[in-house]
């Protein structure tokens, strides 16, 4: 007897889908993603008209946060009881296809219901590091085939190499006024849209300033040196650099994110200074790194709550009729 196939989704999971995906991180929260459902097959599309030429001018972040959508589009269909299964492509990112019903995990569940209270926290941490045993099993969250999380040693020269970008991005006018333009002046979840929300910024210096404005202080290099130390790092590496490490890396990303929330950790991202020429390279020269740098990820317990971001409506996930993939 031949098995049935698997039964395509109905509406309301598609619903599900969509608001997972909503709730992925992205640079400068610009939601660089949609989703096209053909039966039992789900694309998720990289949004290439969004450009941030002088943050990300290759498109490497952009990526990444697409590799973040699918780590949750993956729960959450696991979450619906189905399996799945995830090929990576050049016209889409990825295809999700779609499979037999098959038991949800708890972790899968822990990590799907840490979706909606996963925030970027540019804010001190709460009495420094986090025990290493945490650090452990984050790590264990996001390790894959190709994708390594590394807790960087040497963190005199981390913090020369982070001193010494802070100060090109705060002087590069270009990239100033790009980033105002993604500073949104919302607040609050009824805020519809994108970009980083005013109050989701912090005034003061890295690593807590995850984005570099004109004012960002810079400490000298000794002192920056010692906040890094107070502080729970990991460096996220790829073995090549192409579009499926890139991917591969923002899903990594995102299940170590979620780990973390579901541990009552918050924590974000610094991306921006490995855009600067020359400088991932430094970094695992200095560093000595088993792979090429994609995102630094910073993470401890919340001294204050984090300000929410404001997203795009759901309708605006799906191309329209006709449109193109």
């Amino acid at each position: 007897m031949t098995a049935a196939a698997p039964a395509a989704l109905t509406s309301e999971q598609i619903g599900v889908l969509a608001r997972a995906v909503s709730r992925a991180p992205s640079v400068h929260n610009s939601q660089p993603w949609r989703l096209s459902v053909r039966g039992t097959e789900v694309d998720l599309l990289e949004r290439r008209e969004v450009e941030l030429r002088r943050h990300d001018p290759f498109g490497r972040d952009r990526l990444l946060s697409c590799g973040a959508a699918l780590t949750n589009l993956e729960l959450a269909v696991r979450v619906l009881g189905r399996d799945c299964h995830t090929a990576y492509g050049t016209d889409v990112a990825a295809t999700v296809t779609i499979g037999r019903p098959h038991a949800t995990s708890a972790r899968d569940f822990a990590l799907y219901h840490a979706i909606n209270r996963r925030r970027s926290h540019r804010r001190p941490f709460f009495h420094g590091r986090v025990p290493a045993g945490v650090r452990a099993a984050l790590v264990a969250a996001g390790e894959a085939t190709g994708v390594h999380l590394v807790e960087p040693g040497r963190l005199d020269k981390l913090a020369e190499l982070l001193g010494f970008a802070t100060r090109v991005l705060r002087d590069d006018r270009g990239y100033q006024r790009e980033l105002e333009l993604w500073t949104a002046h919302t607040h609050g979840w009824g805020a519809l849209g994108d970009g980083v929300p005013e109050d989701a910024l912090s005034p003061e210096a890295l690593p807590v300033a995850g984005l570099v404005r004109g004012g960002t202080p810079v400490p000298d290099d000794v002192v920056l040196a010692e906040r890094l130390a107070e502080e729970s790092l990991l460096v996220v590496c790829t073995d090549r650099d192409d579009r499926a490490d890139h991917l591969a890396a923002g899903a990594a990303l995102q299940r170590t994110w979620l780990a973390a929330t579901a541990k009552a950790l918050v924590g974000s991202v610094l991306t921006q200074p490995l855009h600067l020429t020359g400088f991932r390279a430094r970094l695992v020269s200095e560093l000595g790194l088993p792979g090429v740098p994609q995102a630094i990820f910073r993470f401890g317990y919340p001294a204050v709550p984090a300000a929410p971001s404001p997203r795009l409506p759901l309708g605006e996930l799906f191309p329209p009729p006709g449109g193109s993939r």
